[in-house]
């Protein structure tokens, strides 16, 4: 990793995006069993970007 990477260069973007994916995925069957639709979202895509930061760290 250069300096000409940038500050996000150790985030391993394809991994972030499947984290992403699925954590949506995951928030939409929560949604429905809470029956709180962003509530549901919301802890999808932060399941999914926590995922994704975690993945890309430990490589």
């Amino acid at each position: 990793m250069s300096d000409d990477d940038g500050r996000l260069a150790w985030i391993h973007w394809p991994t972030m995006a499947k984290g992403v994916a699925f954590g949506v995925g995951v928030g939409l069957i929560l949604a429905l069993m809470l029956e709180d639709f962003v509530f549901g979202m919301v802890l999808g895509v932060v399941n999914g970007i926590a995922f994704g930061i975690g993945w890309s760290r430990s490589r």
